[in-house]
């Protein structure tokens, strides 16, 4: 039985219903021509009185705005009479402004009819007409008239956003969120903030349904910033409605509750009745959710009193379910299965598969549970399961169609137990690991954790800024008061040389009036000047200007640049065995970790698995962000598969990784395609046994032995290195695709191992701008093996920054050390 999740999940989408009716009228309908204020009669005296055919259209567009919640059908027929009057003008039109005006509202009524067809659930038709207002919009792509081109880039993204929510409410996910997406690039391109918000909301409701929790949390935190700086209530309490169903979702039901609460306080704050109707929906599940069930029932009974006024089909439809879990839950199954069947009603009816999904696996469970009752004869019991079995398979194969994880989760759940109990072990078998899998995918500590990592985030980021604020505030007070003392100070000061410079004019006055015939002749000569000089210096001035916009613009590029890289550092780092406490496992040893930029493309990785230490060094293609990217990717495959797979011997490690960044990368081998992977060098060390195994794509393995266990003379004491040469193949598709060789090695106490990437050697530097090379490298390595791991260390940078001087880092560089 769907217990836990499915009461959440439904209550999301049943928000998500409530907020696209309003959402999408708000959003599609931000640059409106139409006044719904006018009165109906002056709408019809423009129409009448209209001459030119764009205002013909412009009028039927508006009548058909009016009528739009009065009566739909009068606002489709005027829509299409707008339409009509549109298709016949572009015959005789060419590509003027006229013309490109026609197209314009040509688009904007499919639009409109698109959006009615949604609000009546006539899905099919919805998208039909807003591909048809795509195709019409993209005709004024290419115009040149300022105004066109404004309509154009303010109406595209409101035309994705209409498609996106007809593929919400269908239940096709994926083709929602590509949509969704499309509009927020959109608007932010003319930074529409309405659009942007309403967009990260919906792209957070999608990733939620999708299964991809710490994406759907994260947009809705981008929704609520942008909503607070807009002062929009109703965004806010929708995208405290849909962080409540994802802590629901992720059983923490106190956060849940605390996010439905506050969504419900703003609701009733702005009279909001369809937001109270779903608060209370939201918050019935979370008491149904802790086997709260009076609760829980008395909050859906008030959902439905308002649902049925508003006649809300797909929420009725949802409160229908969770009505129908709660007799389940107290065992009243035949009032149980009436309400389920009430609810698959509905959404049959509105082509929700989404729902459908969920409600045929809630029958299914109900039938199992039935069949396998002792109160029922044998056949009652077969009839039972072959229902279960029936509902069960439909809504997996529903789930599996449209891409929703939680859907495939909870009905190979239903199916794991209804064949456990009819003693099917092969089918009850391959639910149980599609179960399992889904479930893994869904809720995993380490999601629900990042979870929790993106809130407190948000949170702090948003004190910080109140603290900020503050202090501005208290900064500007006290530098207005210096500011007006300064003022008055002026004054005084400034009368006082006024009032001393009038006494001395006056006296000259007369001493001046006759120069002043001479000099009124010179005066017209000096302001023909002036006026040139004013021209030339307003000519300059301008450019001026144009040059700093143009730095100040440039500055904030590079800026918001290194900002977002140096964050992308800092996430690198936290996946890196930065800390002296994780590196401890490692004993002694030393890591010369430099990168060429901010980000780095080679990585270190370090684990230990009981009594096996696995220390891995690689170089990623690329340096940078690029390399930062794969780097990125190969510490969460190594973590996969040493981790969780346990797999600790150094060649079957390269070989799992080499599957799975092709995987990933999607590499077939086929010419012109991208090469990236990665270099490295792994070895595996039993701490008890003093046996490594290594294994290499690229990369070398130094081991510099110590001879102190020998017995011979002190001066014949000296250092020795070994180089176990790598398969010249690198971890990724190539044309060479053999496994990859496992050395085997003897450890002797006071042996020192060296993995690095090509960086250090392949630096160019000296007095001849040459590579330092492999060679130069194993030199100073065996010169200096018997001194401690840090100065070892110290030496390496010392002699780098030497051979470097004043040139410029080639590669990302990196050498680690341990001695044995």
């Amino acid at each position: 039985m769907e217990l836990k999740f499915k009461n959440n999940m439904k209550i999301m989408i049943c928000i998500k219903s409530l907020f696209i009716f309003f959402t999408v009228l708000a959003f599609s309908r931000l640059f409106l021509f139409a006044q719904e204020t006018q009165n109906i009669k002056s709408l019809f005296n423009r129409l009448d009185e209209s001459k030119h055919d764009t205002l013909t259209i412009q009028s039927y567009i508006d009548i058909g705005d009016y009528y739009e919640h009065i009566n739909p059908d009068s606002s489709l027929y005027y829509y299409f009479k707008a339409i009509d009057v549109a298709e016949k003008s572009l015959f005789l039109k060419n590509h003027d402004y006229v013309g490109y005006k026609i197209t314009f509202l040509k688009s904007t009524a499919l639009r409109y009819v698109g959006i009615l067809y949604t609000n009546i659930e006539k899905y099919d038709l919805a998208l039909k007409k807003l591909n048809n207002a795509l195709t019409y919009i993209n005709k004024l792509k290419d115009s040149e008239i300022e105004i066109i081109k404004n309509e154009y880039q303010t109406n595209l993204p409101m035309i994705y956003y209409a498609i996106a929510s007809v593929y919400s409410k269908k239940g096709d996910f994926q083709n929602a969120l590509d949509n969704f997406q499309k509009s927020l690039a959109l608007s932010k391109e003319i930074k529409n903030k309405k659009g942007m918000s309403l967009c990260y909301s919906y792209i957070g409701s999608t990733y939620s349904d999708l299964g991809n929790y710490e994406k759907a949390i994260e947009n809705h935190l981008n929704s609520i910033k942008i909503s607070e700086e807009l002062d929009d209530k109703l965004g806010i309490a929708f995208s405290y409605n849909n962080i409540g169903t994802i802590y629901s979702q992720n059983e923490s039901y106190d956060k849940a509750l605390d996010y439905f609460s506050k969504s419900l306080k703003i609701c009733e704050e702005i009279k909001m009745q369809m937001g109270i109707y779903y608060a209370y929906s939201n918050i019935g599940g979370i008491y149904l959710a802790k086997k709260e069930y009076d609760k829980a029932l008395n909050n859906y009974i008030k959902a439905i009193k308002i649902g049925i006024d508003a006649d809300d089909k797909p929420g009725l439809a949802n409160n229908y379910n969770n009505v129908a879990v709660i007799y389940y839950e107290q065992g009243i199954d035949q009032k149980a299965l009436d309400y389920y069947f009430k609810a698959l009603q509905i959404d049959e009816e509105i082509g929700n598969q989404d729902g459908m999904s969920l409600l045929y696996g809630n029958i299914a469970d109900l039938y199992g549970r039935m069949g396998d009752s002792t109160n029922n004869n044998l056949a009652q019991k077969n009839n039972y399961f072959n229902q279960a079995i029936n509902y069960g398979l439909k809504a997996y194969n529903l789930a599996d169609k449209i891409g929703a994880l939680r859907r495939i989760n909870t009905s190979a759940r239903t199916l794991m137990n209804i064949y456990k109990i009819l003693g099917d072990k092969d089918n009850a078998f391959n639910y149980a690991e599609i179960y399992i899998n889904t479930k893994d995918s869904l809720f995993s500590e380490e999601k629900t954790k990042a979870i929790y990592d993106i809130e407190t985030k948000y949170q702090t980021e948003k004190k910080q800024l109140q603290i900020e604020n503050l202090e501005k505030d208290n900064s500007l007070k006290t530098s207005e008061i210096q500011k007006q003392r300064i003022l008055i100070f002026s004054f005084v000061i400034g009368f006082i040389i006024i009032l001393i410079f009038s006494i001395l004019i006056y006296r000259l006055f007369i001493q001046k009036k006759k120069a002043n015939i001479l000099l009124a002749q010179k005066n017209i000569e000096v302001e023909q000047k002036n006026e040139e000089i004013t021209a030339q210096r307003d000519e300059i001035s301008a450019q001026r200007d144009l040059v700093t916009k143009q730095k100040e613009e440039i500055e904030h590029i590079h800026e918001e640049l290194t900002d977002s890289i140096n964050y992308a550092k800092r996430i690198q780092e936290a996946v890196l065995p930065i800390s002296e406490e994780y590196r401890s496992i490692m004993g002694e040893h030393f890591v010369l970790f430099r990168p060429k930029d901010i980000v780095s493309g080679d990585f270190y990785w370090t684990a230990k698995i009981d009594s096996t230490l696995i220390i891995a060094v690689a170089d990623c293609t690329g340096h940078g962000v690029p390399g930062a990217f794969m780097s990125m990717l190969g510490i969460s495959f190594l973590n996969e598969i040493i981790r969780k797979k346990e797999i600790t011997k150094a060649n079957e490690v390269l070989n799992e990784l080499r599957k799975e960044i092709i995987n990933a990368l999607q590499q077939k081998g086929q010419s012109g395609e991208q090469k990236d992977g990665m270099d490295m060098s792994l070895v595996a060390i039993d701490t008890k046994l003093h046996v490594a195994q290594w294994a290499g794509a690229n990369n070398p393995l130094y081991i510099v032995r110590n001879n102190d266990n020998k017995k011979m003379p002190p001066f014949e004491k000296v250092a020795s290195l070994e180089e176990l040469k790598p398969d010249k193949m690198p971890i990724a598709i190539y044309e060479k695709m053999d496994d990859f060789s496992n050395h085997e090695i003897q450890l002797n106490s006071g042996d020192t191992i060296y993995l690095m990437s090509d960086g250090y050697e392949d630096q160019f530097g000296g007095p001849k701008g040459k590579k330092f090379l492999s060679k130069n490298l194993k030199q100073l390595l065996t010169t200096n093996c018997q001194l401690p791991m840090q100065e070892q260390k110290h030496i390496l940078e010392k002699t780098l920054n030497e051979w470097i001087g004043d040139s410029e880092q080639i590669d990302d560089i990196t050498v680690l050390g341990i001695k044995i």
